[in-house]
């Protein structure tokens, strides 16, 4: 880390591997940055500490997994109060389907990322778990067909 508190170029190389490859090791990430194995495991301990790295996962292949049908759904709740919010969070959150659920601005409330094994199942989804306690007014289904671009890695030319 350079003394001004920011990240050097060998940080965020780091970062840049560990996005790539999150089960890297030293030895290879030293060869990919050129530091010592020693140096990359401590710089990537820091990293670690201060946050940067919140967590390290693997990327499932979701047709492997007979996961088949992935959507968006934008979700309009009936009123912003602290009870319909939590309610809508807990069954979000109790939803294995649910990949992601972003609180967003404009005409909508949330919008969830969904993966399902089919349509028949989408819909099951949709009606007897989405649909359930009447906190949600409307949601509006989009349905993926193709996949163009997914990632997991941040740009790092901003720190």
């Amino acid at each position: 880390m350079s003394s001004n508190g920011k990240l050097d170029g060998f940080d965020r190389k780091i970062l840049a591997c560990v996005q790539e490859n999150g089960g890297i090791g030293p030895s290879e990430l030293s060869t990919m940055i050129h530091l010592s194995p020693a140096q990359c495991s401590r710089r990537l301990q820091r990293l670690k500490d201060e946050g940067y790295v919140e967590k390290i996962a693997g990327i499932l292949a979701r047709p492997r997994l007979n996961l088949n049908v992935s959507s968006y759904i934008i979700v309009k709740i009936k009123d912003h109060g602290a009870d319909t919010e939590t309610r809508f969070k807990q069954l979000v959150d109790a939803l294995p389907e649910v990949t992601s659920c972003e609180y967003i601005a404009g005409d909508a409330d949330y919008i969830l990322r969904v993966v399902t094994r089919d349509l028949e199942s989408y819909s099951e989804f949709i009606s007897n778990k989405l649909m359930v306690g009447g906190d949600i007014v409307s949601i509006r289904s989009n349905i993926i067909l193709k996949g163009m671009k997914q990632t997991t890695a941040l740009p790092l030319d901003y720190c």
